[in-house]
């Protein structure tokens, strides 16, 4: 469908998962929604929000088709969408089995196995990396004197920064790899280290053909997990042209149709290089950071778009202003008392995900995080300032 395309004059789509925006962004929109969420879990808020709600498990593609398949002859949708994590596998298959355009689930599998999309990228000769599908410590002690340094430990399907490791020398492949599956890790695959700031792309793709929104400069602890970022990024403009670049010919190399996309990549000194990619919007409120600094609604464009609802950015947009985000990772042990600085007159908000008596655990993935501080300034420098600033001053006291 082009833009401007005649659609129904009550267009359907169906949503797979999720959380509440796509779903409002719809039926702002005049698009009619039937959401689907996993049967084996009560229904969500979100399904109060939708004209429809059905619980299917989304495991299962047979049971999803023949859900939806009746309300398709009856009405025909426009589109099955997610945007979350565990809904794009099975929108991609249900949308295939319907006969609906969108992203094909072979892209989607791509994007969800680490190990096949770096084998195609390195096919391709796009920002090449060393890997291997290691059986056990023997292999990842094997890869790691290949490489000649630091290697990297990650499961293929991996999610949220868990059971990433990093391994200094061949000698800890033994521990590293108990650590690995002790954090839950399958399907592992190893990689050379690669060393350079961490940045993520947001990008938005229509008709086959892309637009990068935003580049997201990222703060990364301990495990490799997220401690904070900021919109927009403080690289030169070399740099960024040519992450541009190599983000452009990626989601040209995995076939990414439409819709938005997150793209992780390290900036090293051969380059950059892609680390992983979602075809949703980041998470860690990335989708907030985007509006604030460019007034962008992602989750709008991702249902109005396809529609020809909404036009969609031709170009990269340009900041108004600076957005950053920083998460709040106390020591562990049980909270014993919660103190919280004053925001009034600030754009900052303070969100705390933890009470008085919880446990704070290690930070070995997003979950274990115990908040944040997100706000918005003149530029990115001042934006991130302020959340630092504030982050400093929360007070989760911890003890045994």
């Amino acid at each position: 469908m082009t833009f401007g395309q005649q659609v129904p004059a009550t267009p359907r789509i169906a949503v797979l998962a999720g959380t509440p925006q796509l779903v409002c962004a719809a039926r702002a929109l005049g698009v009619g929604t039937v959401f689907v969420h996993h049967a084996a879990q009560s229904a969500p808020p979100v399904a109060a929000e939708a004209d429809m709600a059905l619980a299917v498990d989304l495991t299962d593609t047979d049971a999803l088709h023949a859900a939806l398949a009746p309300l398709h002859a009856e009405q025909p949708f426009a589109r099955v969408l997610s945007l979350t994590e565990r809904g794009l596998l099975p929108t991609a298959a249900v949308a295939e089995r319907l006969g609906l355009p969108g992203n094909s689930l072979h892209t989607v599998s791509l994007l969800q196995d680490k190990q096949r999309m770096r084998e195609l990228l390195n096919a391709r000769g796009i920002g090449p990396v060393h890997t291997a599908a290691p059986s056990g410590p023997a292999d990842l002690a094997a890869f790691c004197r290949t490489a000649g340094g630091p290697v990297i430990l990650k499961p293929a399907a991996g999610t949220s920064s868990q059971a990433v490791f990093r391994m200094a020398g061949a000698e800890a492949a033994q521990d590293v790899w108990r650590a690995f599956e002790a954090a839950g890790g399958t399907q592992p695959i190893v990689e050379e280290y690669l060393d350079g700031p961490e940045i993520s792309v947001e990008s938005f793709s229509y008709g086959g053909k892309h637009t990068v929104l935003a580049v997201t400069d990222k703060l990364v602890g301990t495990a490799f997990v997220e401690t904070g970022h900021t919109q927009p990024s403080a690289l030169p403009e070399p740099v960024l042209a040519e992450v541009a670049a190599l983000v452009h010919a990626f989601l040209d190399a995995v076939g990414l149709a439409e819709g938005p996309a997150h793209t992780e990549v390290k900036v090293t000194q051969k380059g950059p290089r892609i680390l992983e990619s979602h075809n949703r919007i980041g998470g860690d409120k990335i989708r907030e950071l985007l509006r604030r600094a460019y007034g962008l609604d992602v989750v709008a464009l991702t249902a109005g778009c396809p529609l020809g609802l909404l036009r969609p950015p031709a170009d990269p947009p340009v900041a108004r202003r600076g957005a950053a985000i920083r998460f709040l990772t106390p020591p562990p042990g049980t909270v014993q008392n919660i103190a919280l600085p004053d925001t009034d007159g600030t754009t900052a908000e303070i969100r705390l995900d933890v009470a008085v008596g919880d446990r704070i655990r290690p930070v070995r993935s997003s979950q274990d995080r115990a908040g944040y501080v997100i706000g918005e300034g003149g530029n990115a420098a001042d934006a991130a300032l302020l959340c630092e600033e504030l982050a400093g001053r929360v007070l989760i006291e911890t003890g045994e």
